[in-house]
């Protein structure tokens, strides 16, 4: 097979909140690895870093946004605890900004979902040779002029609600999310609008897509 990813057997762990994606996901690897892998799906990162603890992987494949859940803690906490696991992130955030927080906490590459298959043999054979990945139609936004949004004070979380609203999710909904009180996401509305210098929640969004974040 043309995009057959030349590396050993590996077992890998792939997590993404929407069931049809992640078999697709799947499907495609196992087309593309070598005889003898194992591929096993979790919805959510609390069952993933539980597997992680009983089972023996080689690579954990995550997406970046799934409702409730850290992804970047659980990058972070799986790092600490796995040195030698190899992390790649699929997803269809693009701004640069979160490439970096993927790489920061430990990350070894990052492909977006827009990529061809050529693009995921890469990743699995540059990350298990030891070296860094991040998928050709992101790699020349990152190393480019640095995008406005790293220019601002934004705080993390501030970004993450940000995403949310430019996703069309109302106010509770977002609370619920990211398991805190309307109050709490109407603050960071608040403080969004005002370090951005935009006046409604549709400028908030314009922002986000002109930014990549969505």
């Amino acid at each position: 097979m043309k995009n057959s990813i030349n590396i050993p057997s590996v077992n890998i762990l792939l997590i993404d909140d929407h069931s049809l994606v992640a078999e697709g996901l799947k499907e495609l690897l196992l087309k593309m690895l070598p005889s003898g892998c194992s591929i096993t799906v979790f919805s959510e990162t609390t069952k993933a870093s539980n597997e992680l603890q009983s089972g023996h992987y080689d690579f954990v494949v995550t997406d970046l946004i799934m409702p409730g859940q850290n992804v970047l803690e659980f990058i972070a906490e799986t790092r600490n605890a796995f040195p030698k696991l190899i992390i790649l992130v699929v997803s269809s955030v693009i701004d640069t900004n979160s490439i970096k927080e993927c790489l920061t906490s430990g990350a070894n590459g990052y492909i977006s979902k827009g990529t061809p298959p050529q693009e995921i043999k890469f990743a699995f054979e540059n990350t298990y040779s030891g070296n860094k990945f991040i998928s050709s139609d992101l790699a020349g936004r990152l190393a480019g002029s640095v995008l406005s949004i790293e220019n601002t004070a934004l705080t993390k979380k501030e970004v993450e609600v940000l995403r949310l609203i430019a996703a069309g999710h109302n106010t509770k909904k977002v609370a619920e999310m990211l398991h805190v009180s309307p109050i709490t996401i109407m603050t960071h509305k608040r403080n969004l609008m005002q370090k951005l210098d935009k006046h409604s929640v549709v400028g908030l969004v314009k922002y986000a897509y002109d930014n990549h974040l969505v």
